[in-house]
C-alpha cells in the first residue's frame, strides 16, 4: 500500500507541476500544499474537499468559536487510520503543513485549524463500542463527550471526560482532562487504558502500559506532539444516577460564596464523590455580576454535607437534583452557546481563602476598569478545586506527564474566560487577558500562593505548559517525541498546539 501511495504521490507531483487549470485555480495556495491536496484528492476523492463545497465549509466551521475559523487550502476527512497513514506520507513527501481537529473546542486561532494548509477533520472517525465485559469503552476521536455519555447511559456506566457536552474527546484526553469524577479517579487521561496511534512513519500502534509504554505515558497529558490518536479505550464506572445541576447566586452573596469555595477547596477530600465548578460571571451588557456553581454528586442522595455550603446559599435559580450524567451534560450546551469570540487564560494557586480573595477582587476590578464597555462582553473566572486524591489517583495509575506536586495540594486551577462579539475587539481582549493574568500571578507570588502547574486545556496562547510539568518530565517528553517522530512531522508540519520540542 505504501509503495502504491508513494507512486501516486510522485505522479501527482509531476502532473501538477505542469501548467493547467487545477493549479491556477488554487494559485493562492503554496505549491507544497497544492501538491498535497491534489495527492489526497487523487487517492481519497470522497474524503477531500476544496473551498466552495458544503463539506469544506462544514468542517472549517466545526468549531465552538469563530476565532478558530481559518482558510485551509483543502480539508481531508479520513474514515480509517490507514487513510491517516497515507495522508502523513503525502504531507511528509511534499513538506505540506496541516492541522488536526477533533471536537473543535480549543479557542486559540491556529491550534486546530490552519490558514493555507490542510485541515484534517476527524469527524468520521466516530466509532463507539463497549467491551464484552463492559469494563471499557472504545471511542473514536471524532466524538464529543455528550455522545459518549449518551452511549453509556443505557448501561448505567460512565467514563471520565468533559464536564461540558460539546468538548471533543481527543483534545481533552491529550491535555489530561478534568472530570466530575476526577476527585475519585484522577485525570480523565489516567483512565485511558489504550491509545491507538498513527505515528509519523505511518505505522499504526497500540500504546498501553505494557506495549509502547513510554508513548502511552506521554499521551496522558503530553499533547499532540507524538502522533494522531485514532481510538481511545476508556475505563468505565458504574454510575447510573447522579445529583447534578447549577446554582446561581446574587452578587450580594460574595462573602458566603467565596467561603463555600474556599472550604471545598481545602476539604474536598472529605467526600471524593462531590465536585463543584464555582464561577463568577460579569455580564457587561446587562450590567450584572452573578456567582454560579455546577454542583455534582456521584450518588442518589442529593442532600450531602460536602455540598451544603453551596446548597444553603440563597439562590436566584437552582437546578441541582437527581438526574443522570448524560441528561445533565446535555443541558450544558445552552450555557456555552456557539458563535461568540472566546479566549482563555489559566492560573493556579494554593487552595486557600487568601488566594481566592486576591484573584476575585483583582479580576473584578480590572475587568470593570479596562474592558467593561466591550460589546457583548462576558468575563468569567472558574475556581476549580483540585484535591490531593485527584493527584494521588494519577500516581497510583502509573503516573502522567503533568507530575503535579502532591505535597502542596490542594489547589485551585482557575480558568479565565472572555467572550465578545466584534472581531474589532480581538486585540484589546487578548492583550487584556494576558495582562490580567500577569497581575494575578504577581500578586499570588508575592504572598507565596502561586502554584506551578498550568492546565493545558484551559490555557491561553503563549502560556508555558510543559515547562511547568513535574521535574524532569519535559526532558522525558522531548526524548519520547524524538524517538517516535525524529523528523518533527507533528512539530513543524503540524505547527498548532503546544509542542514539547520547542518548550
Amino acid at each position: 500500500m505504501k509503495i502504491f501511495l508513494l507512486l501516486s504521490v510522485l505522479l501527482v507531483r509531476a502532473a501538477i507541476a505542469l501548467p493547467g487549470p487545477a493549479i491556477t485555480k488554487r494559485s493562492s495556495t503554496s505549491l507544497p500544499v497544492a501538491f498535497a491536496c491534489e495527492a489526497l484528492s487523487l487517492a481519497f476523492r470522497a474524503e477531500t474537499f476544496y473551498p466552495g463545497s458544503v463539506n469544506y465549509t462544514s468542517e472549517n466551521e466545526h468549531f465552538w468559536t469563530p476565532t478558530d475559523y481559518s482558510a485551509p487550502a483543502c480539508v481531508f476527512t479520513p474514515k480509517t487510520q490507514f487513510q491517516i497513514s497515507a495522508a502523513l506520507l503525502i504531507f511528509e513527501t511534499f513538506h505540506a503543513q496541516f492541522a488536526v481537529r477533533g471536537g473543535g473546542h480549543m479557542p486559540i486561532p491556529g491550534y486546530a485549524n490552519i490558514n493555507g494548509g490542510i485541515l484534517v477533520g476527524l469527524t468520521d472517525l466516530n466509532k463507539i463500542t463497549l467491551s464484552s465485559d463492559k469494563s471499557y469503552v472504545s471511542v473514536g476521536p471524532g466524538r464529543r463527550w455528550e455522545e459518549v455519555y449518551d452511549f453509556l447511559e443505557p448501561y448505567g456506566l460512565v467514563a471520565l471526560g468533559g464536564r461540558v457536552g460539546i468538548v471533543g474527546v481527543p483534545g481533552l484526553l491529550l491535555g489530561g482532562g478534568i472530570s466530575f469524577y476526577s476527585n475519585q479517579y484522577g485525570f480523565a487521561s489516567d483512565n485511558v487504558i489504550a491509545f491507538e496511534v498513527v505515528l509519523a512513519s505511518g505505522l499504526v500502534v497500540e500504546a498501553t502500559s505494557t506495549s509502547y509504554a513510554d508513548l502511552f505515558w506521554a499521551l496522558k497529558g503530553g499533547g499532540n506532539s507524538f502522533g494522531i490518536v485514532t481510538r481511545f479505550d476508556l475505563l468505565t464506572y458504574a454510575s447510573p444516577s447522579v445529583c447534578a445541576g447549577v446554582g446561581e447566586y446574587p452578587s450580594t452573596e460574595k462573602t458566603a460564596f467565596l467561603s463555600a469555595v474556599a472550604n471545598f477547596g481545602q476539604y474536598g477530600d472529605a467526600d471524593a464523590k462531590a465536585a463543584v465548578i464555582p464561577s463568577i460571571f460579569m455580564l457587561a451588557s446587562l450590567n450584572t455580576t452573578v456567582y454560579t456553581s455546577a454542583l455534582f454528586y456521584d450518588g442518589t442522595e442529593c442532600n450531602q454535607p460536602a455540598l451544603a455550603n453551596f446548597t444553603s446559599l440563597p439562590a436566584i435559580a437552582n437546578s441541582y437534583g437527581p438526574t443522570t450524567l448524560a441528561k445533565y451534560i446535555s443541558s450544558t450546551d445552552a450555557l456555552i452557546p456557539d458563535g461568540t469570540r472566546q479566549v482563555f487564560q489559566v492560573i493556579s494557586s494554593i487552595a486557600d481563602a487568601s488566594a481566592l480573595e486576591i484573584v476575585h477582587d483583582t479580576f473584578v476590578e480590572m475587568v470593570t476598569t479596562y474592558i467593561y464597555g466591550v460589546a457583548g462582553l462576558q468575563a468569567s473566572i472558574a475556581f476549580q478545586p483540585v484535591t490531593k486524591n485527584f493527584i494521588q489517583q494519577g500516581i497510583n495509575k502509573g503516573g502522567n506527564p503533568q507530575g503535579v506536586d502532591i505535597t502542596n495540594a490542594p489547589y485551585f486551577w482557575m480558568v479565565e474566560n472572555f467572550s465578545w462579539t466584534d472581531p474589532a475587539d480581538d486585540a484589546l481582549i487578548n492583550e487584556f487577558a494576558i495582562n490580567v493574568t500577569s497581575v494575578l500571578e504577581a500578586k499570588l507570588t508575592a504572598v507565596c500562593r502561586q502554584a506551578q502547574f498550568k492546565y493545558m486545556n484551559d490555557a491561553g496562547y503563549g502560556q508555558e505548559i510543559f515547562q511547568n510539568y513535574g521535574a524532569g518530565n519535559l526532558a522525558k517528553l522531548q526524548a519520547i517525541r524524538t524517538k517516535y517522530d525524529p523528523l518533527g512531522i507533528f512539530t513543524y508540519l503540524m505547527p498548532g498546539g503546544w509542542k514539547v520540542a520547542t518548550a
